[in-house]
């Protein structure tokens, strides 16, 4: 085929996909996919009761909410509606996290952050989580949350499979610290590596939160919806798609870019989507080479600007709240959650359930760390509603089974040693 045939054929795709992309966001991305159309409204009934929900799982039920006006059948329309690209989209999932150096200035969101006017308040109809169809938008409310939340996170260990021995030893840790909350890595290419630590995890009333493993923005080395029809059937609820991706080194091209993340995040979002689970957007590094804050927003520009909208409708925020020695009320340390709500919100005109699933404070000092540590899950108590949770960056490295020692001094577990926060926060329960 020659050249001036081959970019005649390119200008013919690239005005397709324009044209594609100003119509009000297809749920059919492709002139040869079927367009989908809105289940019928069906007759109001109450919710059916759902015994195979795992214990870590409770019913939300806020004053003033409906009972739930949907059957059965909605559940079951939810993989069908979910279009699928004509062709694959490069896709991948990051490992270990690259905490901000507390030397690191974290700089201030310069977009503009007006919100639309204000809406008239709705009365929400909550209902149980996997009952929402694909068209319809999930509110943070209906999101699943562990029982006796208390909003108390922890990231697990930096390696995607650990002994049962160590599995039993820091899930103890876990359950007498009173966290509700853990996040851990899963290689896509290695169902079953963490069946032990999910069941239990789900056996002591912590929710667990999956972090898909890939070191850069490349395909998976494995299906990720086999994996997450496996883990969804155990009680795991949440995935985290990718890691940090406005870092550079977690880029295979060497360089941040939103659009590439967000075409990335969409194909494995789908997937997620499509076996009954709710995928992760964000994970962003505070301190990467490219903003956060306008990385969040470009992101979810190319999102809805590439049709893909539908798929944030069951989608959560993952965050890295990385707060340093700095000043509590400063906007940019723990609380920069609050930033990314207003740029969700200037998209959306919703707010998305955020899950921090990094975060700390670090000082030579353990009685300084232990401190803010200290106010940073003290906040949890009375935390927005959207964020859900805060989790530290890390529970254990080599004591874990890790041969790693880069993550050994933000450990609260090392050898002969542990975290003055441990004994003096949680055991206490927070006093």
């Amino acid at each position: 085929m020659n050249r001036a045939r081959l970019l005649l054929m390119l200008v013919l795709w690239l005005a397709t996909g324009c044209q594609g992309a100003a119509a009000s966001l297809p749920e059919a991305r492709t002139a040869g996919e079927t367009a989908v159309s809105a289940p019928p409204v069906s007759a109001a009934q109450p919710a059916p009761a759902n015994p195979a929900l795992p214990p870590t799982f409770t019913p939300p039920a806020p004053a003033g909410v409906v009972a739930a006006a949907t059957t059965p059948a909605d559940h079951a329309r939810f993989s069908a509606q979910t279009p699928s690209p004509t062709a694959p989209i490069p896709t991948n999932t990051p490992v270990t996290p690259s905490p901000t150096p507390l030397s690191t200035p974290m700089p201030t969101y310069t977009g503009t952050l007006a919100l639309p006017a204000a809406e008239p308040t709705l009365a929400l109809t909550i209902k149980p989580f996997d009952q929402y169809a694909f068209h319809e938008i999930m509110p943070y409310q209906a999101f699943p949350r562990p029982v006796g939340d208390n909003g108390w996170g922890m990231h697990w260990i930096p390696t995607p499979r650990q002994a049962p021995g160590v599995v039993d030893r820091f899930v103890a840790e876990l359950a007498r610290m009173h966290v509700k909350w853990v996040v851990f890595l899963q290689e896509v290419g290695h169902v079953g590596d963490n069946d032990y630590l999910v069941e239990q995890l789900a056996a002591n009333g912590i929710m667990p939160v999956m972090r898909l493993y890939q070191p850069t923005l490349n395909p998976y080395g494995g299906d990720v919806g086999a994996l997450v029809a496996h883990y969804r059937a155990k009680g795991v609820y949440y995935y985290q798609i990718y890691n940090e991706p406005n870092v550079n080194v977690e880029n295979t091209q060497g360089f941040a870019n939103p659009n590439r993340y967000a075409l990335a995040w969409a194909i494995t979002a789908r997937q997620v989507v499509n076996n009954g689970g709710l995928p992760g957007l964000g994970a962003l590094s505070p301190g990467g080479e490219y903003n956060h804050y306008e990385f969040l927003d470009r992101t979810l520009s190319a999102i809805q600007f590439h049709g893909d909208e539908n798929l944030l409708n069951h989608a959560w925020l993952s965050v890295h709240n990385y707060h340093g020695l700095r000043a509590f009320d400063d906007p940019d340390g723990f609380l920069l959650f609050r930033t990314y709500d207003e740029i969700v919100r200037k998209h959306l005109r919703r707010s998305l359930p955020m899950i921090g699933t990094e975060g700390g404070s670090y000082s030579p000092n353990t009685a300084v760390a232990t401190q803010l540590l200290a106010q940073q899950y003290g906040y949890m108590g009375t935390a927005e509603p959207y964020y859900f949770a805060f989790s530290y960056w890390l529970l254990a490295n080599q004591e874990g089974g890790s041969i790693d020692d880069a993550w050994e001094w933000q450990a609260l577990f090392r050898r002969d040693f542990v975290h003055p926060v441990v004994t003096e926060f949680f055991y206490r329960n927070g006093r």
